[in-house]
């Protein structure tokens, strides 16, 4: 049948026919509803889809109650915002948010302008889907009935589920080991003396941003490279990402080594992630520390850069933002004062890394970054001892007004 080869955005009358032509039986994978259904229903009925092995709602479509063959298409009125209501309810109303296509409003064999919509819930590799509210996990089944339903999973499917988004978890951990490796290979080229024993690196700082469930590959790896040109960004009155420096391919990935000059990375993989690294301990008019301002402005720079990134790469959901930044016992930080100079204060006092993570979305990565890093920073500075710089909303601007001026950013 049509509905299962051709995009949603393809499909014309002919295929709702076919559907009836064919006689078509409600199944694991397909089910039909004359009448459009409520929120809670249409949840119900997409979850169970993703948690199981994916399938097609068929809005419009009436089928016998005995046997769930189709016996009419009478067509439902065009449904205003219909696709934009149902994505809004797949993704605040289910965890983690259910990802669907829906068609446009198709004209069924009738009078009346009646149409019909056909909706595609895709076998989910993050299942199991909660439905908000602790409304269960819906599973299609059809251990109580001759027929295919909805049903609560029972404790060994939920089990199954849970593996199933174990293995993402697990991915995305490993995703972010790769990188750190990477970034640890590529600096010991230039720290490790003559004997082959490493040299002291001094504080970095890395900042890691990944699609929470990286399910699925956005993109083929020879594309990575025209996704970094099209992020390119002025900053501190050069291009980052560096386009003067080599870009590399490695399994998954493209790399832009010294990224932003200096000791430095950015990698992307077909997976969505994301990975920033620097060296933030340098050499400032005879004094040597962590700049206060670059921190911040390197902040800045990554996650309006991963926005830009993860539009292009077409990616829209949860992300997972991971910060870490070592080497901290006794590193200093500068702030800087009037002219070149810089006044010094003490690093952590004990621990020696901070590393800590938040949750976010694409949407407010791309729309308000400032917000995301207003949140980085309350962790970092709180984490190194220096909660006074973030006690509250107007120094926080402050910082972030520090940081775009040492971007050379309006």
């Amino acid at each position: 049948m049509s509905i299962f080869s051709k995009s949603l955005s393809q499909l014309e009358t002919a295929d709702l026919q076919e559907l009836l032509t064919d006689q078509a039986v409600e199944n694991i994978r397909l089910e039909f509803k004359s009448e459009v259904p409520n929120k809670d229903e249409t949840l119900k009925k997409l979850s169970s889809f993703a948690n199981t092995f994916g399938g097609f709602l068929v809005v419009g479509a009436k089928a016998k109650s005995s046997d769930g063959r189709i016996e009419a298409l009478p067509g439902v009125d065009v449904q205003a915002g219909y696709k934009q209501k149902v994505v809004d309810w797949c993704f605040g109303r289910s965890y983690p948010p259910l990802t669907v296509e829906i068609s446009d409003p198709i004209p069924v064999p009738s009078v009346n302008a009646k149409v019909g919509y056909v909706i595609h819930a895709p076998e989910s590799d993050v299942a199991p889907h909660f439905l908000n509210g602790r409304k269960g996990v819906w599973i299609r089944t059809d251990e109580f009935s001759s027929r295919f339903e909805a049903e609560l999973a029972n404790e060994s499917e939920l089990r199954h589920l849970f593996d199933r988004r174990k293995l993402i978890r697990e991915r995305r951990i490993g995703l972010l080991e790769r990188a750190r490796k990477r970034f640890d290979t590529y600096t010991a080229r230039t720290h490790t003396d003559v004997a082959g024993n490493r040299t002291p690196l001094g504080p970095c700082l890395e900042v890691c941003v990944v699609p929470r469930f990286p399910a699925r590959s956005l993109c083929d790896q020879e594309k990575l490279a025209q996704h970094i040109q099209k992020s390119w960004m002025d900053w501190r009155q050069v291009m980052f990402p560096d386009p003067g420096s080599p870009t590399l391919t490695q399994h998954e990935s493209a790399i832009v080594l010294a990224a932003s000059r200096g000791v430095s990375i950015f990698e992307v993989n077909v997976w969505g992630m994301l990975f920033y690294a620097t060296k933030v301990e340098e050499d400032h008019h005879l004094a040597t520390g962590i700049h206060l301002s670059e921190v911040v402005g390197y902040l800045l720079l990554f996650i309006r850069h991963s926005g830009t990134m993860l539009q292009s790469l077409g990616y829209s959901g949860p992300i997972h933002i991971e910060i870490t930044l070592n080497s901290l016992l006794n590193a200093q930080w500068l702030l800087p004062q009037q002219g070149a100079w810089f006044s010094t204060r003490p690093g952590s006092e004990l621990d020696d890394t901070v590393a800590f993570s938040v949750a976010t979305t694409s949407d407010l990565l791309r729309d308000d970054p400032h917000s995301v890093v207003a949140d980085l920073l309350r962790y970092l500075f709180f984490a190194v001892n220096w909660s006074g710089l973030v006690d509250s909303q107007e120094k926080i601007g402050q910082l972030v007004a520090a940081g775009r001026k040492y971007n050379f950013w309006p």
